[in-house]
């Protein structure tokens, strides 16, 4: 059966203009993870505040900061096995900043922007056909969109509220994630 959507795009030939490929599945692996984005937004102050109540907001923060953390490290070692040995340190200087945003953040709630806007970033550049040059900015583009979008949806929202630092989250982690696709790339990839 034919992706509709990618017939619409086909349709109206943005490959061409965006220079960026579509796979099917793929999209549908993005729109799912932003679905699930919008979704729990009412249910991630509830979760939180329970979170609090029974562990600890202290606990709570460092929990998300070990589950950062384990994130952040997986990614460095499976990008360190992908790239030449001379790119590393250049590799590790958006993991670095991560660490050193999430560090000063005071809700430990913010630091789950990096993380999931990140992985929107990878899936989306994935999706893309890994992207080069004009298709990459697209590609950020698109994420901080998404991240403005759900900051627009949590400001109808009566339990959240509309936040600028939560779009710069969304943005760095958005760039976080755009970094490891491209580290990892190489130039036999295909999609």
């Amino acid at each position: 059966m034919k992706n509709p959507f990618l017939g619409l795009v086909q349709f109206i030939d943005l490959p061409k203009y965006l220079h960026i490929h579509y796979p099917g599945p793929r999209w549908a692996l993005v729109a799912g993870y932003l679905l699930t984005i919008y979704l729990t937004l009412p249910l991630t102050p509830i979760v939180s505040q329970a979170a609090f109540k029974v562990i600890g907001r202290r606990e709570t923060g460092l929990l998300i900061s070990m589950v950062l953390l384990i994130m952040l490290t997986s990614a460095v070692w499976v990008m360190f096995r992908r790239i030449h040995p001379d790119m590393r340190l250049k590799a590790l200087m958006p993991f670095v900043a991560i660490i050193g945003v999430a560090t000063y953040m005071d809700n430990p709630a913010e630091r789950v922007h990096l993380m999931e806007y990140g992985i929107l970033a990878f899936l989306l550049f994935r999706a893309m056909g890994q992207p080069r040059g004009i298709g990459l900015l697209w590609c950020y583009l698109a994420v901080l969109v998404a991240g403005f979008s759900d900051e627009t949806i949590q400001w109808i929202l009566p339990n959240r509220y509309f936040d600028l630092r939560d779009i710069g989250m969304n943005g760095i982690g958005s760039a976080c994630g755009l970094w490891f696709g491209v580290m990892i790339r190489r130039p036999d990839d295909t999609p």
